[in-house]
């Protein structure tokens, strides 16, 4: 491997992990014992030479490659189980994802499908796939509940230039917006009932988890994990699915809330304990978040109003990158406590923010002077309601 194809992977590493949190992030490393061997023979459309590296769970190193010649690779290794696995493609900065199974899988990547990110990278979210049967399945998932459609609208988007059809096109994705997620639990939910064991019903209840446990019907996420069995049970998805009903449980009224420590700006140490005596509402946000940004000027009228009779917020960040962070906190100038969450190196998930089971920016946990949860919810309203309700 060149210099510049070293330095070009490292770049690319540091950043991808950005850009897969959302869309990507539920792909796991292979365990040790029962593994398969799996091969992937790819072509990719636009790339003559180069090199295709499979990334680690984290993201933050090649754990796989294999080497472009004429647009082909075939790339070799073991599995345990059928799984998601992102790729990167260099030279290019490219980035796909794929499923992998036992034996043969054959992926086609056509890089004129590719969209440049903030970061740099080059994102391609469509590939076609054989030979894996998650990939038939993760295909039939999009098509039955309008993401295909959604897709294919969004490319036409971007190539028309008439202002009226872009209205109409616009309206579309708009609309199907409203109507994807109530399609999404459906789908998801009728395919882990009529097919317990099939690993792709755990991938996607995982991936879509943050939704699917939001129903208000008690019990519900744990109710749809205890329907799988054979090879979804024993997924790392299921693992990881587990611990988020866990997780949840740290957040329900008259729970002890879990106590963390984290860094503020000047690298100093808090910990929520050391809050104990008063209401504190802990502030999940980003920098990157719109609603969060709207919402500050309404939380500096709340804490101006009730600081005083023992009410204190504590904003815990979801940036990756202090360099993100820290303008914003310049910016919006919170005269509260400010804490950043950490990311682990080995995983794409977020100690404090995954602790607490937050499904989503903002969310808001609101705690007695005895760190027990009041209540926890994404509604700014409600949340100022309740604050309201115990501080009059």
């Amino acid at each position: 491997m060149t210099n510049s194809l070293n330095l070009s992977i490292n770049k690319l590493l540091a950043v991808a992990s950005c850009f897969f949190l959302i869309f990507f992030a539920l792909q796991t490393s292979a365990q040790s014992s029962g593994q398969q061997p799996f091969v992937v023979k790819g072509s990719i459309k636009g790339i003559k030479s180069g090199k295709v590296f499979m990334l680690s769970e984290g993201m933050n190193k090649p754990i796989n490659s294999a080497v472009i010649v004429n647009g082909k690779f075939v790339m070799k290794g073991k599995i345990n189980f059928p799984q998601a696995k992102v790729f990167a493609i260099m030279p290019g900065n490219l980035c796909f994802r794929a499923f992998i199974e036992h034996p043969v899988t054959s992926v086609s990547v056509d890089t004129a499908d590719a969209e440049r990110d903030a970061y740099g990278n080059i994102r391609i979210w469509e590939i076609k796939e054989t030979g894996s049967e998650m990939a038939n399945a993760y295909a039939q998932y999009l098509k039955e509940t309008d993401q295909a459609y959604c897709i294919s609208l969004s490319k036409k988007l971007k190539m028309v230039t008439d202002t009226a059809e872009r209205i109409l096109i616009k309206s579309k994705i708009d609309s199907l917006g409203t109507i994807m997620p109530a399609k999404q639990k459906t789908w998801i939910e009728s395919h882990i009932t009529q097919n317990p064991s099939a690993i792709i019903g755990a991938f996607l209840f995982n991936e879509v988890f943050s939704d699917l446990s939001q129903d208000p019907a008690p019990g519900y996420a744990q109710s749809f994990a205890d329907k799988f069995s054979g090879a979804a049970k024993n997924s790392a998805y299921y693992k990881e699915i587990v611990t988020k009903i866990g997780n949840l449980k740290n957040k329900e009224v008259n729970a002890l809330a879990p106590d963390f420590t984290l860094l503020k700006r000047d690298k100093s140490k808090f910990t929520l304990s050391s809050t104990r005596g008063k209401f504190i509402m802990i502030d999940f946000w980003a920098s990157w978040s719109a609603p969060c940004r709207a919402g500050i000027p309404h939380w500096k009228e709340i804490y101006e109003k009730y600081h005083q009779k023992g009410f204190d917020i504590v904003s815990v960040s979801d940036d990756r990158y202090w360099k993100d962070w820290i303008p914003a906190l310049d910016k919006e100038q919170m005269p509260w406590m400010q804490v950043i969450d950490e990311f682990s190196t080995e995983s794409l998930t977020v100690k404090v923010i995954s602790l607490y089971g937050v499904p989503s920016m903002p969310y808001f946990i609101l705690l007695d002077k005895e760190g027990k949860v009041l209540l926890a919810s994404g509604n700014e309203d409600l949340m100022t309601e309740k604050i309201e309700e115990v501080l009059q």
